[in-house]
This record gives structure tokens, C-alpha cells and sequence, in this order.
């Protein structure tokens, strides 16, 4: 009977062992696995290029390089003559965008002394009776939306505009002096509607990364004012109209 009980307690004691031993290699392996195993490396998601938005195709984050006229020292750079005659009274100040840009020129106007209308949402059916129109071109999501003007309509008046301008001979200034903040899809729609009337153009040299306005204005044999500083218009025009 003893040894009956020793042989049973025998083969329990061999189970046991070749089941811890099976366990103890198992667990090994995770062990050994877990060691050589590669880290995983937090990989962030693709950045996506600025493509622009309504307020601007300028990516601030990335440095653009291009050779520039202006300067701290040299702050007007006129290239070409801008005949002052044919900018006349009456005179408006508008907006093509509701950006800032437009009170910007209201404040410059003001500066400069000369006696102008200032509406920044005018219709086309304003426009009657005015000489020269200076037009400040770039669009602002913000401003829009503070005026409670749509994108669609906004386009829709500076197309009515421009062609009341057409129609009725109005001499334009196009000023674009928010700079390369202000360059963008829908600013660029507006931008390109008043260059096709100018006869002058005002710019804010750092929005010209790309050559469009001084391209433009060679191509047309316009005058072009390439500003350093937004404050510098105010010497742009106190040349035109004083």
C-alpha cells in the first residue's frame, strides 16, 4: 500500500515539474521578446502645407526670400511717374475685403489733408458722380463677418463697382498695403478686378514675394509705389494729392 501512495506521489511530483518548467519557458521568451522588441516611436500626423485661406497664402512660419527695393532707410520706392493730375476731387475710399486696410486709408487720408468720402461697403450705385476711387484690396473673414457681408456678395459688389468704374471712366488707385498677411485666394480675385482698372498702384513691398504686383505693373506700363511700412502711404499720397 506504501508503495502505491509513493509511486502515485511520484508521478503528481513529475506533472508538477514539467508543467513549471514548460511555464518558466514560456514566460522566458515574453521576457526575451518583450527585451528585443523595438520601441514604438511617436510619429506625429503629416503636416499639411498652407494653402491659404480667405485672409492669406502666407505661411509666417516660412521664410520667403526675395530681393526687395525698400527699406528702414529707403522706405518709397516709385517706380515709374505717377501723373497726380488725373487724380482729382471728388474722390472715395473703398474696401474690396473689409479688412482693416480700408481704415487704415481713412486714417491716411485724413493725415494727408485732402477732402474724400469715405464708405467702405458702398454700392455700385454710389459711385456716380466721384473722380477718383482709391480702393483698398484684401479680404478678411473677420471683417466680413462683422459687416455681415458674405464672401458671394462681397465679390458681387467690387464686380458691380469695377464695372460702373469702366463704364464711366473713374480713375483707380489700387492700394494693397496689409501686406503679405493679406495675400490669398479671395484677396487675389479682388486684387486682380482693381488692377485691371488702375492707373496707379500702392503696395506694401512685402506682399510682393512673388512679383505679381510689380510684374503686373510692368507689363501694363503702370506706376507702382512700393511701400516699406503701412505709414509710409502717407507719403505715397501726399505726393499724388497735395
Amino acid at each position: 500500500m506504501n508503495r502505491i501512495i509513493i509511486v502515485i506521489m511520484t508521478v503528481v511530483m513529475l506533472f508538477a515539474f514539467v508543467a513549471c518548467s514548460k511555464g518558466a519557458a514560456e514566460s522566458a521568451a515574453e521576457v526575451k521578446n518583450t527585451k528585443t522588441a523595438q520601441p514604438v516611436a511617436s510619429v506625429p500626423a503629416a503636416a499639411t502645407p498652407s494653402t491659404g485661406t480667405v485672409d492669406s497664402e502666407y505661411d509666417p512660419n516660412v521664410k520667403v526670400e526675395f530681393e526687395t527695393q525698400t527699406n528702414a532707410d529707403r522706405r518709397v520706392v516709385t517706380i515709374g511717374t505717377i501723373d497726380k493730375s488725373r487724380y482729382i476731387a471728388p474722390i472715395l475710399v473703398t474696401s474690396f475685403g473689409q479688412s482693416t486696410d480700408a481704415a487704415m486709408l481713412d486714417t491716411v487720408m485724413k493725415r494727408v489733408g485732402v477732402d474724400y468720402t469715405y464708405n467702405p461697403a458702398v454700392g455700385a450705385d454710389g459711385v456716380a458722380g466721384y473722380k477718383t476711387i482709391v480702393i483698398a484690396v484684401g479680404a478678411s473673414t473677420k471683417g466680413l463677418g462683422a459687416a455681415g457681408i458674405s464672401e458671394a456678395d462681397e465679390t458681387a459688389r467690387a464686380k458691380a463697382i469695377m464695372k460702373e468704374v469702366e463704364a464711366n471712366g473713374l480713375e483707380v488707385i489700387c492700394c494693397h498695403i496689409g501686406g503679405s498677411s493679406r495675400r490669398g485666394a479671395l484677396s487675389d480675385v479682388f486684387t486682380d478686378m482693381v488692377l485691371s482698372q488702375s492707373s496707379c498702384i500702392v503696395l506694401k513691398e512685402d506682399a510682393n514675394f512673388d512679383g505679381k504686383f510689380t510684374d503686373y505693373a510692368k507689363a501694363h506700363n503702370l506706376p507702382i509705389s512700393l511701400i516699406f511700412a503701412t505709414k509710409d502711404t502717407v507719403q505715397v499720397f501726399t505726393e499724388i494729392f497735395k
